[in-house]
């Protein structure tokens, strides 16, 4: 059972944790840091109870002992704007909305092909 995916959101495998374990990475800051648990889309509230249960398997907790990684905020707030690319700054600045830029043709990979 060492191939189950703990968490799905970064292909991490219950070996992968226990391999951390095994390397001395005992606590949850450790371990997220070790393999990125924690740190997908669902911020670990998919794999936090997985984790826990393995280090409690594995002695390094007690049942009902819930340590989670330290949230990090941002050092500085950024403005969304800051993120975008200058080509798409200069096009909302002239007053383009988003429903007229170009898209990409959407596709998903291994569906499109079957669906051939």
């Amino acid at each position: 059972m060492r191939s189950a995916v703990v968490c799905p959101c970064h292909d991490v495998t219950r070996a992968d944790i226990e391999d951390a374990i095994d390397h001395g990475h005992t606590d949850p800051e450790t371990i997220k840091r070790a393999t990125a648990v924690y740190m997908g889309a669902c911020q670990g509230k998919f794999c936090s109870p997985l984790v826990q249960s393995i280090l409690v398997e594995r002695g390094v907790e007690r049942v009902g002992e819930q340590r989670r990684p330290a949230a990090r905020l941002p050092a500085a707030p950024v403005p969304l704007g800051a993120l975008l690319a200058p080509a798409e700054r200069a096009r909302l600045a002239s007053g383009e909305s988003a429903d007229d830029a170009p898209r990409p043709p959407r596709t998903c990979p291994g569906v499109d092909e079957r669906d051939g």
